[in-house]
């Protein structure tokens, strides 16, 4: 995104990034959606440390799962997925979390 970003306006590069981003959590939404006991494996670590956060704060954890640079998403997906959480909310969340991620990561990779 860096690159693009040198060449093209970051903000349209972080939009594009966040949408591409939204739309490719949803392999992980569906592996939990469709089948819980197959994808998760009990033993993956953090899974039930994230579990509990989307059972306690719903769209609030997935939003900060999102944002946040450190815990790969993937786990995020199949945990909002596994509890059923709907699509049109999961989604938007997913984007409002990675969006401001990426417009930030773009323009302090500008500087």
């Amino acid at each position: 995104m860096v690159a693009a970003a040198t060449k093209w306006n970051p903000f349209i590069i972080a939009l594009l990034g966040a949408a591409g981003g939204a739309l490719g959590e949803l392999s992980g939404y569906y592996a939990g959606y469709l089948g819980r006991r197959i994808a998760i494996s009990e033993s993956v670590v953090g899974y039930r440390r994230i579990e509990g956060w989307v059972k306690r704060y719903g769209v609030w954890a997935i939003l900060l799962l999102a944002f946040q640079p450190v815990i790969p998403f993937d786990i995020g997906g199949l945990v909002a997925g596994a509890a059923r959480m709907p699509l049109h909310i999961f989604l938007p969340v997913i984007f409002g979390g990675k969006f401001p991620k990426y417009v930030l990561l773009t323009y302090a990779g500008l500087g």
